[in-house]
């Protein structure tokens, strides 16, 4: 291993310890807000059995119900916060092991071995975090809704009616989003057409909005199926280019990407670049609001590839791995 990847995989062991720590806070502070709302849920029943004889109009009653349903529904929300967390720490300690074993000398084969297991890992953590932010939410909002239709059904059918248009609206929204979490899970063109078409399937899905206007120049890069080993490093390039259109979409406050994958002899070439705004690399890295950079990073390590970026006049991200290794 050179000194320049040494130095890579030195930073992302502090940094993943950075974000360990930061983790750790933020799981303390949302049990400790579970541990409230628990204590206030709590006070609210015995409030409630001391009152049983005590009169009450209807309207307070429903406002003291729906002040109980928030409650609750922040518990739950708080409450899948917390596992998720809870898998990130674990995950990170796996990578921080594995990057340790790196670092002391282990071997290669059996660190690249790790570093698989850990990049499926990953992508399940990714997918899960995405379902539970979009999916999830929408499904726990349709919930409410068709609680809501159900009291309008009998006194204003119409409002009933609006409120069920808008439920099939978010329906067909959360299917849309499960398909492309399905499709970043093992997108199926990968496999059947081969990774230059995959890549363009995948620009179509991230881009589905049409914010940015992405030009592509990849290379018809044939895959045999029967090399596995060379089917995980072409994978590696295709979850490379997407975490790098990503990084890109959310950050980069641009209005184009461009993305070549070149093949020659030796060497997978792979350029990812956009008008943005740009960073400061070795800030953003430090402040770690650039977390997908590591990922990124780690994942051309493990492929004994190298990496360049630079962050001014947007950013612009040059990668070459070895075909073999």
């Amino acid at each position: 291993m050179n000194a320049s990847n040494y130095e890579i995989i030195q930073s992302m062991y502090e940094e993943l310890q950075k974000e360990q720590s930061e983790l750790r806070f933020d799981l303390q502070e949302k049990r400790e807000k579970i541990a409230k709302i628990d204590h206030y849920l709590s006070g609210v029943s015995k409030q409630e059995e001391g009152s049983l004889q005590v009169s009450s109009s209807e309207k307070s009653g429903t406002l003291h119900h729906g002040a109980i349903a928030d409650k609750e529904l922040e518990k739950k929300k708080l409450t899948v916060d917390c596992e998720e967390i809870e898998k990130q720490i674990h995950l990170n300690e796996n990578r921080m092991e594995q990057l340790q074993n790196f670092l002391s000398g282990s071997s290669t084969l059996h660190v690249k071995q790790l570093s698989i297991m850990d990049a499926q890992e990953k992508e399940r953590q990714r997918i899960a975090r995405d379902l539970h932010d979009t999916s999830l939410q929408n499904l726990t909002h349709l919930v409410h809704m068709v609680e809501l239709s159900s009291l309008y059904i009998d006194e204003d059918p119409v409002k009933a009616k609006l409120e069920l248009a808008t439920v099939e609206k978010l329906i067909h929204k959360v299917i849309e989003e499960i398909r492309n979490s399905l499709f970043a899970l093992r997108p199926m063109a990968f496999d059947d057409l081969g990774l230059k078409e995959a890549i363009e399937k995948l620009l179509t899905v991230l881009n589905q909005d049409k914010q940015f206007y992405i030009s592509t120049d990849i290379d018809p890069i044939t895959m045999d199926i029967s090399d596995s080993s060379g089917q995980v490093r072409l994978l590696s390039i295709y979850r490379i280019i997407q975490e790098c259109v990503q990084n890109a979409i959310k950050h980069s406050g641009g209005t184009e990407i461009n993305i070549q994958v070149k093949d020659d002899d030796a060497f997978y070439h792979i350029s990812v670049r956009d008008n943005g705004n740009g960073f400061d690399i070795s800030e953003a890295l430090k402040k770690d609001k650039h977390f997908g950079l590591s990922v990124i990073k780690e994942r051309v390590v493990f492929l004994d590839g190298t990496i360049d970026i630079d962050g001014q006049n947007g950013t612009s991200i040059t990668i070459a791995i070895p075909k073999t290794g």
